[in-house]
């Protein structure tokens, strides 16, 4: 039998936003805004399969590059208290080869009419560190994305 590694590590990604927290939690409770934002570029995909957002609930979803949706996600919903914090469990697979698996913290701060962000991913990679830099990547890619949904529309535009 092979053995596989494991290494762990976390992740702290922290973002303002100019909107507050209401808004900005909203953004992870709706699959739909969390595929418009979710995917770290435009050449990547997100797409949800089951969306659960409660607690005890389950999200499963598939992404990849555009086309080669090979990573299955599933996201079990630990604790969400409104507009405050949202905690997940996360595993990721290719086939049925496990990559990772994390705790996932999400935190929503106000600050004035704005809002901090604070997301913590302790996880666990299964034989390869490039799932700890492509979960890192992929977050900061996806946090700085949903800074769009918060642009304020412009009069008469």
């Amino acid at each position: 039998m092979t053995e596989r590694s494991v290494i762990h590590s976390t992740i702290v990604l922290e973002r303002t936003y100019d909107a507050v927290p209401a808004r900005v939690f909203q953004a992870f409770a709706d699959p739909e805004a969390r595929m418009r934002w979710g995917a770290p570029s435009k050449t990547a995909e997100l797409v949800y399969d089951k969306a659960d957002f409660r607690v005890g609930g389950l999200d499963v979803s598939r992404c990849g590059p555009r086309g080669s949706l090979i990573y299955r996600v599933e996201n079990r919903y630990v604790d969400i208290v409104p507009e405050q914090r949202i905690v997940s469990t996360e595993l990721v697979c290719e086939g049925w080869d496990r990559l990772s698996v994390s705790l996932i913290t999400i935190e929503f701060q106000p600050v004035g009419a704005s809002t901090r962000l604070v997301l913590t991913d302790q996880i666990a990679a299964f034989g390869d560190k490039d799932m700890i830099a492509g979960s890192e990547a992929g977050f900061s890619a996806a946090l700085d994305n949903l800074a769009a949904e918060f642009v304020p529309e412009t009069a008469g535009a």
